[in-house]
């Protein structure tokens, strides 16, 4: 991107952030994850997303998915160990899900973790910093 570009994107609140781009919301004692907008803005139109499994049990840096676009794969390692407890099948389906709804229909993969200590994560406002400095 040249100096008189710029990247048009949303951030979500009641959410945390990761300098990897992905959202991390907790609800029940659960981990919804999905791709911030701004890096679903940012690579463009995603062609393919591998999940785990339901069931897939999960371990500090195990890769946790992957994004395909025309020009890379992007993998994601998990930063906490935990059970996949629920994927969201239809980005596997429809990978556009996550560029056109990147904070409801287009989430990834819900979690249930062993230990998590949210702080761990940037709040909206430090994930905006972070990429400010970027």
């Amino acid at each position: 991107m040249t100096d008189d570009e710029y990247l048009e994107f949303s951030i979500a609140h009641k959410r945390k952030y990761s300098i990897q781009h992905l959202w991390y919301q907790e609800k029940d004692d659960k981990v919804t994850i999905g791709l911030s907008d701004f890096l679903a803005k940012e690579i463009g139109e995603i062609l393919r997303v591998i999940l785990p499994h339901a069931d897939d049990e999960l371990d500090v840096d195990d890769e946790m998915l992957s994004i395909w676009t025309a020009d890379e794969k992007i993998s994601f390692r998990i930063p906490f160990s935990g059970l996949v407890t629920e994927v969201n099948g239809e980005v596997e389906i429809t990978p556009d899900l996550i560029n056109d709804s990147a904070y409801e229909d287009g989430w990834l993969i819900i979690i249930d973790p062993h230990e998590l200590d949210m702080e761990m994560f940037l709040e909206p406002e430090e994930y905006v910093q972070a990429l400010a400095e970027i």
